[in-house]
């Protein structure tokens, strides 16, 4: 005969267990739990509870069971209900969660975890309107509950509403200082909210608290980068790292920061740590890949870039659209790229801030955006066109991706506009808002997908108009931009199917050049830079990255056939010069052939330099740009070997704005013999160089204020179609 328990005794015992339960003593809860209902096989408190024990173990499904056997015995336990749809959410049964939390409210309204619950399976069922409601009426009811502070604020910013989060946040951190929900997330939204410096605050005061957090190490280094404060960002992540091995995030970002201080050979080694941890881990593939490329390291060249190519066919994020520019000559495979890195990384927002306006000002209003308001190739080109703009048909603001620079380009590029915003350290959503607040009617972007880039402000498509100029020599393959500038070579007719936007056609080369620029009076002798003082002197000032085995077949050939012959090339890092002398050595060439050119600081300076260069030489598939245009200005003749996509036709558009159609070549055959007949034969060459020199004031590619007109038109034609309420359409602007 089984001796039954006292009542007295049992609601001890279940006191007991009650309290070790909630004292986290969840093996010693479990045994009285389980002594009770040897004695009372029923007993729906006993059931419930081990239910719920079994689902803080990880038995889900365990748990149902035993809290649905507790309701069969006893079903109005409002408890149990909300304790059955806690159980039901972990096993992604939302919609069985939100019935289980309905009953637990039915038996008791002021049930408020049930409600605060509720919230949470409403937003797993896409209801975040719904799930605030229920996280407020939780909150009327326990104003001071820290967890349903933070789901309040969560769901505000899933709403769109960052700000409103703040104060949940900060209410929950003020009643628990040390709760990190609250705090990770007020750090989090800050971050968000591209307010760096109080998000970075934020993030310092949890890692007092919690610094052996791997995650928030990790995001420190994110914040940090933002603000480019690139060496400590690395630390960052290596602390990140420290802490937890194996986090792949930290190792990817440690190895794009590192790149961004130049530290290439590190970088690629936490690259190649991110890949072991995770081989899909998005731009890690495509990142190492532009890496050995910058180090002019080519041991794997052809088989990154069939690989690369493969999974850009299958829509996989590997590579972004920049770095394929040096890898892939063709335009449909960057157009699939961009389009894959738009999706990934900066969408068109669902409520763009642009709903059909149309302005009607005296001055059409075009605001420039780029991080490149500084000394960079991007000024040294655009200065003149700025300055030369018609002030009265156009008010030009320049929005600026980075702090101003105190430089004389920096200086020149601020006075040069009818204003300069500083919007570092601006939002995306904010900086479109002031795009929309000042009624731009043309948003120019002068970064593309170019380092320091926030392509998330045009995604708001807060202006009328959104272009593609000058940064980016390739399609952004967002829908959100209308048109692209470009010119009859660099994008020819038939080609326009591989761009998203429409493209605008100048009558000469897209590319401008600042004919103000000047060139230092005093010529540095051949012994100063480093060159013997006798022999052709072929020049390749091209980035060290668009550097690859065929073109340097090419030039090494050249090389052998002309005697006494040597490459000037940009200078680069140790690795760099190793690498390129000892390939040179390995095609039977002496490594001392290769000379290489400090950098010099001011434009001037290196322009009065390149004049010692016989005959530039260019890179393909990605041309040099402002490199090849300021040879052209230094009188130096540039050969190219035209491809087939924008980035591998520009050096084809400079040599025909410059009446040099005679040095653009088809293929590299043809570019390596026209480069020895060149080399070979002087009096050819001189006469180049004479024409080039004598029709200076003639050619379009130095002509500044024709360009600037020839933009301007395009720029009417742009803003007349959007007045008239037509959609954007591919134009040639007539010489």
């Amino acid at each position: 005969m089984q001796l039954r328990i006292a009542e007295p005794a049992a609601a001890d015992s279940f006191q007991r267990a009650l309290a070790a339960h909630r004292s986290g003593r969840l093996e010693q809860a479990r045994a009285l739990y389980q002594e009770i209902l040897e004695v009372r096989p029923d007993d729906p408190d006993a059931l419930h509870q081990l239910g719920v024990i079994a689902v803080q173990s990880g038995d889900a499904s365990g748990g149902i069971e035993l809290i649905r056997q507790s309701l069969r015995v006893k079903p109005g336990q409002a408890e149990a209900h909300s304790s059955l749809g806690n159980a039901l959410r972990i096993l992604k049964k939302p919609d069985e969660a939100l019935e289980s939390y309905e009953h637990a409210l039915e038996l008791d309204p002021g049930h408020a975890s049930a409600l605060n619950n509720r919230g949470s399976a409403l937003l797993d069922l896409g209801r975040p309107q719904d799930a605030l409601t229920s996280y407020e009426r939780a909150l009327q009811l326990r104003p001071n509950h820290v967890g349903t502070l933070v789901n309040h604020g969560n769901t505000l910013v899933h709403l769109g509403q960052p700000a409103a989060a703040l104060l949940s946040y900060e209410r929950a951190i003020r009643l628990q200082p040390d709760f990190q929900p609250a705090l990770r997330a007020h750090s989090r939204t800050l971050f968000g909210m591209w307010r760096l410096t109080e998000a970075l605050a934020s993030l310092e005061r949890y890692l007092l608290l919690y610094p052996d957090d791997a995650e928030a190490y990790n995001e420190r280094g994110l914040m940090l980068s933002d603000l480019h404060q690139v060496p400590e960002a690395i630390r960052s992540f290596e602390r990140a790292i420290e802490l937890d091995p194996g986090l792949a995030a930290a190792h990817f970002h440690r190895a794009v920061t590192l790149s961004v201080q130049g530290s290439y050979a590190e970088a690629i080694d936490a690259y190649d740590r991110t890949l072991r941890l995770d081989p899909e881990c998005p731009w890690s593939l495509g990142g190492r890949a532009h890496l050995q490329m910058m180090l002019c390291d080519w041991g794997e060249w052809r088989q990154q870039i069939e690989r690369l190519q493969n999974e850009i066919a299958r829509d996989k994020p590997v590579i972004s659209p920049l770095s394929l520019c040096s890898l892939s000559d063709s335009a449909s495979l960057q157009q699939r790229c961009a389009r894959i890195f738009t999706e990934r990384c900066f969408p068109a927002v669902s409520e763009p801030l642009w709903s059909g306006e149309r302005y009607a000002h005296e001055r059409i209003r075009v605001a420039y955006i780029s991080a490149d308001f500084r000394t960079h190739p991007v000024s040294y080109l655009l200065a003149g066109v700025l300055e030369g703009r018609d002030r009265q048909r156009f008010e030009v603001t320049a929005l600026s991706l980075k702090a101003p620079e105190d430089s004389d380009m920096g200086r020149r590029m601020r006075n040069a506009v009818d204003s300069f915003v500083d919007v570092s350290l601006k939002p995306d959503v904010e900086v479109a808002a002031l795009v929309r607040e000042l009624q731009v009617d043309i948003l120019v972007d002068l970064q593309g997908y170019t380092l320091w880039n926030r392509a998330g402000i045009l995604a708001h498509r807060a202006a009328p108009l959104q272009v593609n100029y000058l940064g980016f020599p390739a399609t952004m393959g967002a829908g959100y931009i209308d048109y692209i500038v470009a010119d009859h070579e660099v994008i020819p007719a038939g080609a326009e199917t591989a761009y998203t936007e429409q493209v605008v056609r100048l009558a000469h080369c897209y590319l401008p050049l600042d004919d103000q620029q000047g060139i230092s009076a005093r010529a540095p002798t051949r012994a100063e830079v480093g060159l013997p003082p006798r022999g052709f002197v072929f020049c390749a000032f091209n980035n060290h990255y668009k550097i690859n085995p065929p073109i340097f077949d090419a030039w090494m050939g050249l090389l052998r056939a002309v005697p006494g012959s040597v490459l000037w090339l940009r200078s680069a890092i140790p690795g760099v010069t190793a690498n390129l002398r000892r390939e040179a050595a390995a095609r039977g060439v002496a490594p001392q052939r290769l000379v290489f050119a400090p950098q010099m600081p001011v434009l001037a300076d290196h322009l009065a330099r390149t004049r010692l260069a016989d005959l530039f030489l260019d890179t393909l598939p990605y041309n040099a740009h402002a490199t090849a245009a300021h040879a052209l200005w230094a009188g130096v003749p540039v050969l190219t070997c035209r491809g087939n996509s924008f980035a591998s036709r520009v050096g084809a558009s400079l040599l025909r704005a410059s009446g040099l159609e005679d040095l653009v070549t088809d293929d590299l055959r043809h570019y390596e013999n026209q480069a020895l007949q060149l080399a070979t034969s002087p009096q050819r060459l001189a006469g180049i160089r004479a024409r080039l020199a004598a029709n200076r004031s003639r050619l379009p590619l130095f002509d500044t204020r024709g360009y600037c007109r020839a933009l301007e038109s395009a720029y009417v034609t742009m803003w007349e179609g959007a007045q008239a309420g037509t959609a954007p359409r591919s134009f040639a602007v007539l010489p």
